[in-house]
């Protein structure tokens, strides 16, 4: 009983610890983030025009480039189904050799007991 006790105290502290540690860590984030917002606000002012027009002299380069792109993927599409499907049907038969190899025997058993006990034929 003394052991859990202490195993808890141990956890306690180790758990408190750690929320110490990651409360000086919040603190120099929030403490860094009220130094630099005021900066970040300013050079994102600063180079929003020449962000704003590199995007908009890259948007016909960006839609031929997504055209292109949704073209080939429209015709690859169908021929990766198709060797998705291939493969898929392999592994299919796969599975269903292995699931049947193992029974081989049993079922050879089988016919042998069957071909010494089972009943003969009726003769005329």
């Amino acid at each position: 009983m003394v052991e859990f006790l202490v195993l808890a105290t141990l956890a306690v502290v180790g758990l408190s610890i750690v929320a110490i540690v990651g409360f000086v860590f919040f603190l120099m984030k929030m403490v860094l983030w009220v130094v630099f917002f005021p900066l970040k606000l300013v050079f994102w002012a600063l180079f929003f025009p020449i962000k704003l027009v590199s995007k908009l002299l890259w948007l016909p380069v960006g839609l031929a480039f997504g055209t292109l792109g949704m073209g080939l993927g429209v015709i690859g599409l169908p021929l990766l189904f198709l060797v998705l499907g291939g493969a898929l049907l392999f592994a299919l038969l796969a599975v269903i050799v292995g699931i049947l190899i193992p029974a081989i025997p049993f079922v050879l058993l089988g016919l042998l007991l069957w071909t010494m006990f089972g009943r003969s034929a009726a003769t005329a």
